[in-house]
């Protein structure tokens, strides 16, 4: 037997044997057994219960038919009227099959004097009772398909947020080694070990890179790490035209986005002139739970074609890790980016 028909005639005999107890026992079963003995008794007990389990069985199982044609979601008005021509229909058809089953025993079988003898007022009693039957089970049914709605509205919105990160994050890789190769082209020329080593710490940078690439947050230090790492390339390109003043605790614990720091440091360099005589500083420190990175300005004539990564890359990746945004100033002669500090 299906387990679908075992829970509905589990059910089913449950309404029947809980109902039909109350039935007699609000009739005193002592008064009954006097005027007609076991017999009235039964008669009491399974003409309640049986009456009962056929509209509630019957109105929950057909509860979920209209779902079949149309939509709580999509098309509710349809759906609640759907709803309310099968409770009626069946409440009907059903008020007739419990009528004749109590007065069997009475009149006989012959159904179809029974029904010529029904009036409208008989079908009223029942139809209120499974009125107020349906508005639980359609209530029910409607909760579970809302909440059903909403855990797979969520499940692509987690698919839609982890395909929109992977992209951001796949933007990094050829951004940062299109900016590296062009720095170490400027300085194989001019000093081969310095060549060398500036070569060995863009491995260490780029080695970085490919074992965060599947992480969606790494440890402050680790990024300060590598940050100094990418320091050391700059600065060997730049001397003392750029001058970069680190203030972080060796202890500051917390997360960010892996690269971002790097990426406003790029930010800062590409937009800004840099030169032995107008140097660019960059602070980068910590306040009121955010890594600030702080540059002076001093713009660029010409801009260097935009790669559309940058700036905008850490934005969008921070809209989907942090309900804090990254904060963004330009006054007094400073470019000001921070970056909350996530807790993982």
């Amino acid at each position: 037997m299906p387990h679908a028909l075992k829970k509905f005639l589990r059910d089913f005999l449950l309404i029947l044997v809980i109902v039909g107890l109350i039935v007699v026992l609000y009739a005193n079963p002592l008064e009954l057994y006097k005027r007609g003995g076991i017999g009235l008794l039964w008669a009491y007990f399974w003409r309640g219960g049986l009456g009962t389990a056929i509209l509630w069985q019957g109105n929950a199982y057909l509860s979920n038919l209209p779902d079949r044609w149309a939509s709580w979601v999509e098309t509710p008005i349809k759906r609640l009227f759907l709803a309310i021509v099968v409770t009626v229909v069946y409440t009907c058809l059903a008020w007739v099959l419990i009528v004749w089953l109590v007065q069997v025993t009475d009149h006989g079988w012959d159904l179809i004097s029974l029904i010529r003898d029904l009036e409208v007022r008989d079908f009223i009693a029942p139809l209120i009772i499974t009125f107020f039957i349906s508005i639980f089970m359609h209530g029910r049914a409607f909760l579970i398909g809302w909440k059903q709605t909403l855990i797979e509205a969520e499940r692509l919105k987690k698919e839609q947020i982890s395909a929109r990160y992977e992209a951001l994050k796949n933007q990094v890789n050829p951004h940062f080694l299109f900016n590296s190769l062009n720095v170490l082209a400027a300085l194989v020329h001019k000093d081969a070990d310095l060549a060398e080593q500036f070569i060995r710490r863009l491995a260490a940078v780029y080695r970085y890179i490919l074992e965060s690439r599947d992480r969606e947050v790494v440890r402050l230090e680790e990024e300060l790490d590598i940050l100094k790492a990418y320091l050391f390339l700059m600065e060997t390109r730049f001397g003392q035209g750029l001058q970069v003043d680190i203030r972080v605790p060796a202890n500051a614990g917390g997360h960010i986005a892996p690269l971002s720091l790097q990426m406003l440091v790029e930010n800062a360099l590409k937009h800004n002139e840099i030169s032995k005589l107008n140097p660019l500083h960059i602070d980068i420190f910590l306040e009121d739970g955010y890594v600030t990175v702080c540059n002076t300005i001093l713009k660029k004539s010409v801009l260097p074609e935009s790669t559309g990564v940058g700036l905008a890359n850490i934005q969008a990746r921070y809209q989907v890790l942090s309900e804090r945004d990254v904060l963004i100033s330009d006054t007094g002669g400073f470019f000001t980016v921070k970056i909350p500090i996530l807790s993982v």
